[in-house]
């Protein structure tokens, strides 16, 4: 899908890139920069959602593995925004890469709702999920784009 080069567009995939560089870094107070105050995450690791700055930070420092290479790899982003809001949805790869070059990733599906304060995007919701088989009830950790 084509999307129009518009300011907001960019300034918007500069938030996703430094999101992907702050997180394949382990770098929480980087990922936190870019949070709105009142974040609501669903992320694909439970609880089902975390309320806050204060929260969410709490958890990203759980999920962080100090071994390993981090992968997050996202493919291109759709954007829409209008005026103080911006919604971004893409398909991201998530995981480590062991010392011995084994992964333990998966494909899943994010989108984030931004808005603008003080000339700043900032993440104030965003959704990660893996799809599942209807008939087994199993994630399906296994599909690619």
């Amino acid at each position: 899908m084509k999307q129009p080069a518009t300011k907001e567009f960019q300034e918007i995939k500069d938030v996703l890139g430094r999101w992907i560089d702050a997180a394949s870094n382990r770098d929480i107070d980087a990922i936190m920069e870019l949070y709105h105050d009142d974040i609501c995450s669903y992320d694909a690791v439970g609880p089902l959602q975390f309320n806050g700055r204060t929260e969410y930070h709490a958890h990203w420092k759980r999920c962080m593995p100090d071994h390993g290479e981090m992968i997050f790899q996202s493919r291109e982003p759709v954007i829409r925004a209008s005026g103080q809001l911006a919604v971004a949805h893409f398909l991201i790869r998530c995981g480590i890469r062991n010392e011995d070059g084994s992964e333990q990733a998966s494909w899943m599906r994010a989108s984030k709702h931004l808005e603008k304060q003080d000339g700043q995007w900032r993440i104030v919701h965003e959704h990660f999920s893996v799809p599942f088989d209807i008939e087994s009830g199993e994630a399906q950790f296994g599909l690619a784009p």
